[in-house]
């Protein structure tokens, strides 16, 4: 496939328009995908597996306990509030994504915001994608492959006016594929190193349906089932094929 058809593919995904946050950046160059084996496909650094609806690539653990408001991004992103980081190319993964027949975020009707903030969250409608589900591969500490769903290395706590904090498990379940969006030929997740986000981030190419999106303070790592900081993970999103996005 041709750089050209590459963009225009990755053009033609929806967006939103965030120019504050926009800096001075080159147009992003994008990876060509090479087939490596039937229905086996490398873009840049990431694994497209269309025998498995899969999308893998190399993360490792950065955070073994604390506040979340990320589950993925790259090392030049927020680490300070990511379980995880990865090296690879957030537009990689979308061209990887796009080819499996992910669609994204469906934009209807009024005009993007100029901002995007906790105001223009509480106020907009519902973040729609492709339901995925994401898990993560490791290598424990007696030389054993494990692999988990992603949301179990998460809790989230529950805060009432008078009453003890309650801590549960994150619910086992799919996540959004929303796929970020473009402002003026430059791609949002790419630009920010932004994968995965727990708090609602029109920004990043995935986000939480969960209960609690919407909150800043309540998604936490849950430590005694997350490996020590510099682990490395194999992360892999599975697409789940659907006529509608889900809601």
């Amino acid at each position: 496939m041709s750089a050209r058809i590459a963009i225009a593919i990755l053009a033609a995904a929806p967006f939103l328009a965030n120019p504050a946050a926009l800096h001075a950046q080159p147009p992003p160059e994008f990876s060509a995908p090479k087939e490596i084996a039937p229905g086996i496909f490398k873009v840049g650094t990431v694994t497209l597996d269309k025998n498995t609806s899969t999308v893998s690539f190399s993360a490792k653990v950065q955070m073994a306990d604390g506040l979340l408001e990320y589950l993925l991004v790259k090392p030049e992103g927020s680490v300070h509030e990511s379980l995880l980081t990865s090296e690879a190319a957030p537009q990689d993964v979308h061209m990887a994504m796009l080819l499996l027949g992910a669609k994204g975020m469906v934009q209807k009707g009024a005009a993007a915001p100029g901002r995007i903030d906790a105001t223009t969250l509480a106020k907009a409608p519902k973040l729609t994608g492709d339901r995925i589900f994401l898990s993560v591969k490791w290598t424990d500490k007696n030389g054993k492959n494990q692999t988990l769903p992603a949301e179990r290395w998460i809790m989230r706590k529950i805060f009432t006016p008078k009453k003890p904090v309650q801590i549960v498990n994150a619910e086992d379940g799919p996540w959004l594929y929303t796929g970020s969006y473009f402002y003026e030929n430059k791609f949002i997740a790419q630009m920010h190193g932004t994968f995965a986000a727990m708090v609602t981030y029109p920004g990043a190419l995935i986000n939480n349906p969960r209960t609690g999106a919407n909150e800043d303070h309540v998604w936490f790592v849950k430590t005694d089932a997350v490996p020590p900081a510099g682990t490395p993970v194999e992360f892999s999103i599975r697409l789940e094929l659907q006529d509608k996005p889900a809601k």
